[in-house]
């Protein structure tokens, strides 16, 4: 995948569709040593540390995303646990909080924003991922973490690089095998699923079991009467 490494940017999800409307052709990474404007979801600002990844990946979308884009976020954690088991991180202590985070020891390590950006007739994803390779925030609303020491930490750039191969990897895997056996790959690296959750959405807060993801990308949310509730975005914590 074609890589642009940038020196500084306010956000590299701008940068990234400033490029596909200037005609550049996905697939395609943007990322940056300095990010001064990066965002996450619902505008929330995202602190980028130095030594730590910010980059957008321009893609491509197979069918199953474009029918179904609130799995382009499960999916790019996915890979990005992928991408982090390369360079060594702990296998079992890694997870994908839904919708958009990814998780080391129950403390966060990555945060992802898609976004489906349309030209004439066609259609691109835009995935921001901010990794905290080398050091937390300062300020953060989740736990955070580091993944790795500042000597044993992969150079930004090349992660950058094993994040894009794994993120193609990914989209064919998610084509090739559908929607089902993409949530069933989630689930098992799925935080608190099966366990009591509290989600605070544009929906109103509620309180239940994870029990399922489904075919929307959304959680399958059991209540304590028995019910059950679809919930597609929203501040997971423990129940």
């Amino acid at each position: 995948m074609r890589h642009l490494r940038l020196a500084s940017c306010g956000s590299t999800n701008d940068e990234a569709k400033r490029r596909l409307g200037e005609g550049l052709v996905p697939p395609f990474l943007v990322s940056t040593a300095e990010q001064t404007a990066g965002r996450g979801r619902e505008g929330r600002s995202w602190s980028h540390p130095k030594g730590n990844f910010a980059g957008s990946f321009a893609l491509t979308p197979p069918q199953l995303l474009k029918d179904e884009p609130g799995l382009a976020s499960l999916l790019s954690g996915l890979s990005v646990i992928e991408a982090l088991q390369h360079f060594g991180a702990s296998e079992a202590d890694l997870q994908v909080k839904w919708p958009n985070d990814v998780l080391l020891a129950e403390r966060k390590v990555a945060g992802i924003l898609a976004e489906m950006v349309s030209k004439s007739e066609e259609i691109a994803f835009v995935i921001g991922i901010g990794v905290n390779l080398v050091q937390p925030p300062r300020e953060a609303r989740f736990p955070a973490a580091a993944v790795f020491s500042k000597d044993s930490a992969p150079d930004e750039a090349a992660f950058g690089d094993m994040l894009a191969e794994k993120l193609l990897q990914s989209m064919a895997f998610a084509q090739e095998n559908g929607s089902a056996a993409l949530r069933s790959r989630f689930k098992a690296r799925a935080w608190r699923i099966g366990q009591s959750i509290a989600i605070g959405s544009g929906q109103g807060a509620a309180s239940g079991l994870f029990e399922d993801i489904d075919p929307h990308g959304r959680i399958l949310l059991r209540l304590a009467d028995g019910s059950f509730r679809t919930i597609s975005a929203g501040d997971v914590s423990h129940g």
